[in-house]
């Protein structure tokens, strides 16, 4: 740390205590909509879809049509991120490319392509193979409240959900502002002494029902929307013939050939993003932070890696798995300085026996915080958590 008052505090409140902070990674908002990051490419953002005052439960597309015309020999990629209040960054082909939710057309060449989104949490990338002349759709749905969050080919239309919500909260908000303070005016006149005690009571009875009902009603309407995002299941995706990427719904799993085992890992990634106590647009600078893939070794052995499910193909017997995580962002677009180790590992030796495969999971958290007095965004030493799964 740096000399001054912010020196010599703690580097930040939160981190006194990690373990309290390993669970639940804060989601950093921003207000406003999808925006390019990369003007280099030919490509088109619109923000969120606006909803109709009025109801509708006709079935609602989700995605808008693009206005890109592909060139000979390329195709289109319509992503459409879903993030609730979070501002996920969508990369195509490991670079960053959007940040925030709308709808993202992206003229690509020809052939393979990755696309990865990062919100608060990482998810499985997604292979796609684009055709000429042809377009293909994504989309990317979290929503914190529920801890569900996919990327995906999910469905074009969503059946509507309807709620009460919103009629209990108008009746808290109607008890608050009418029916107490008319309570408390009436007790001070004796002759409205009985309407002050029924008002006031109905108007206790109503916020003590109503609150808890409310957050019921809310809940259940998060979770009848995540139940109609769920995302088709998807082949897994061969790299160098002995390391497959198999995202988060594989179709099946890739056979172990005789004569092998198999090592299953999964790779995920916690993003505690911080904006600080800076009165802005709720760190929109920082939403842009993205979180390098992870190193992953067998017997000191580089292998095809990213966050995410992966399976890697060993000859039976011991092996040591060694995991590597960067714990500093990229893509900023601000001066950034690191506090820590940059890099955490952790090691674990597991014995694959022969015709089955071992289960691991590696789940690392990164931190960062936007630094109001220095115009810096600070980053700190990640964690790393490498077990066996039973």
């Amino acid at each position: 740390m740096t000399g001054g008052r912010e020196g010599r505090a703690r580097p930040f409140r939160a981190y006194a205590d990690r373990e309290r902070a390993l669970a639940s990674p804060r989601p950093l908002r921003v207000s406003e909509p999808m925006r390019l990051l990369d003007e280099q490419v030919t490509a088109r953002v619109r923000g969120p879809r606006g909803g109709s005052a009025i109801p509708d439960r006709k079935p609602i597309p989700a995605f808008q049509e693009p206005d890109l015309v592909p060139g000979p020999g390329e195709g289109l990629l319509s992503l459409l991120v879903d993030g609730g209040a979070t501002a996920p960054v969508a990369a195509v082909d490991g670079v960053p490319l959007t940040v925030g939710c709308g709808q993202l057309d992206l003229v690509l060449r020809a052939g393979p392509h990755t696309v990865e989104v990062q919100g608060v949490r990482t998810v499985d990338p997604v292979a796609v193979h684009i055709v000429p002349g042809g377009s293909h759709r994504l989309q990317y749905y979290e929503d914190d409240a529920v801890g569900h969050r996919v990327l995906g080919a999910l469905p074009d239309t969503y059946a509507f959900t309807p709620t009460n919500a919103g009629c209990l909260w108008w009746l808290v908000l109607v008890s608050l502002l009418c029916g107490l303070p008319y309570a408390a005016v009436a007790w001070l006149q004796p002759p409205l002494l009985v309407s002050a005690i029924t008002s006031g009571a109905i108007s206790l009875a109503l916020i003590a029902i109503c609150v808890p009902a409310h957050r019921r009603s809310k809940a259940r309407h998060r979770r009848a929307l995540a139940a109609q995002r769920r995302a088709a299941p998807s082949e897994p995706v061969p790299h160098h013939g002995d390391a497959f990427l198999l995202g988060a719904d594989p179709i099946a799993l890739p056979p172990i050939p005789p004569g092998h085992a198999a090592i299953d890992l999964h790779l995920d990634c916690a993003r505690h993003l911080w904006a600080g106590r800076r009165a802005l647009p709720e760190g929109g600078f920082l939403a842009r932070a993205w979180t390098n893939p992870p190193r992953v070794r067998i017997d000191g052995v580089e292998r095809p890696a990213s966050w995410g499910h992966w399976r890697y193909l060993v000859p039976p017997g011991a092996h040591q798995i060694t995991i590597l995580v960067d714990g500093r962002p990229a893509n900023l677009g601000v001066p950034a300085r690191h506090t820590g180790g940059t890099e955490e590992h952790a090691d674990l030796t597991v014995d694959a026996p022969a015709g089955a495969a071992v289960r691991v999971d590696a789940e690392a958290h990164v931190y960062a915080i936007w630094r109001p007095a220095s115009g810096e965004v600070e980053s700190f030493r990640p964690r790393l958590l490498l077990e066996p799964v039973p």
